[in-house]
């Protein structure tokens, strides 16, 4: 029995060092308020990393207090680094990409941000000079 524990507690570990290794983490600082998924980030020191190893688009958005876990729509594996990429919209920002050394994660916008996109393409007005 001993040894079946050993066993069965040494696998245990070398998967859990196994999945760790996957995992990534990101450290940013961004210094300025952004959106992500339609919630509100204040700007701040961030530790960006995977929520699962096994799932490569949930990442969580860990700051000074606060937190926040997302999920991208999709991955692009072609494009990678180490940045966040942002969409500025007026003077809102909203995270577009995660670039990491895997991959790019793409967030697209969310219904917060299509409602702003909508209201500033309604204000934008057209002159012709003759």
């Amino acid at each position: 029995m001993r040894k079946l524990f050993a066993l069965l507690f040494t696998a245990g570990v070398v998967l859990s060092v196994a999945t760790g290794a996957q995992a990534q983490t990101l450290k940013v600082n961004v210094p300025f308020d952004f959106v992500v998924n339609g919630n509100k980030l204040p700007a701040d020191a961030y530790i960006i990393r995977d929520v699962l190893a096994t799932d490569s688009r949930g990442v969580v958005f860990l700051g000074a207090g606060h937190g926040l876990q997302a999920r991208a729509n999709e991955i692009d594996y072609r494009l990678t680094g180490t940045k966040l990429v942002f969409r500025k919209l007026g003077g809102e920002y909203f995270l577009s990409d995660i670039v990491t050394l895997h991959g790019t994660l793409h967030f697209a916008p969310s219904r917060y941000e299509s409602q702003r996109i909508r209201m500033v393409a309604q204000s934008l007005t057209t002159v012709s000079a003759d």
